[in-house]
């Protein structure tokens, strides 16, 4: 009888052990859970905002040095307002567009890797909890790593977005000077274009 009744108690502390464990960790988890609370939806927008914010001004920027650059370009061989002003102008825009919708995907991209990274450290975080029981040393590692999962991320400037245009352009026109010198034809608009598969295809 004193056996069955010591283990009786045994049991009965375990139990009691084990229900106060779980209630650590539901307590624990919501306090991991409350100092994830910032992470919520607008927060993952603005890492996607922050990169658009961050490349697009570049872009923007190459732009308008691409189109400089394309207009001293024609004007220089007497080609403004033709066809292959139009032609580049073109060019130019697809370039624009196509690395425009380019970095918008990496701006959902950053805002996607954000979440992941969030996601993995809470169950990280609970995963540790449900193996310790140890809810203070669970609410401080959730600040510690709230806190670096806040701070900002460090881009990389967007490359050359338009350099095989210009390039090509300069280079083709190079090329059809020194042709026009040597055969003293002017150089048109068919000639700087109307043969130039590598300014054609380029951008």
């Amino acid at each position: 009888m004193a056996k069955k009744g010591a283990s009786n108690r045994n049991a009965n502390i375990a139990t009691r052990d084990e229900a106060v464990r779980q209630q650590t960790v539901r307590d624990g988890t919501q306090q991991i859970n409350n100092t994830f609370g910032q992470f919520d939806d607008a927060f993952f927008d603005k890492q996607r905002q922050n990169y658009l914010n961050f490349a697009l001004p570049q872009l923007d920027d190459q732009y308008g040095k691409a189109q400089r650059d394309l207009t001293f370009s024609l004007a220089r061989d007497g080609n403004l307002n033709s066809s292959a002003q139009a032609y580049q102008n073109g060019q130019l825009q697809k370039a624009y567009d196509t690395n425009r919708t380019t970095i918008a995907d990496q701006g959902q991209t950053y805002a996607n890797q954000a979440r992941g990274n969030v996601e993995d450290a809470r169950a990280n975080l609970i995963t540790t909890l449900n193996a310790t029981g140890d809810a203070s040393g669970a609410a401080n590692s959730a600040l510690a790593r709230s806190a670096a999962l806040s701070q900002p991320v460090g881009y990389s400037a967007i490359g050359d977005a338009f350099g095989a245009i210009t390039g090509g352009l300069a280079s083709q026109a190079q090329l059809n000077r020194a042709q026009a010198l040597a055969t003293g034809k002017p150089i048109t608009a068919a000639t700087l274009f109307g043969t130039s598969g590598a300014v054609r295809n380029s951008g």
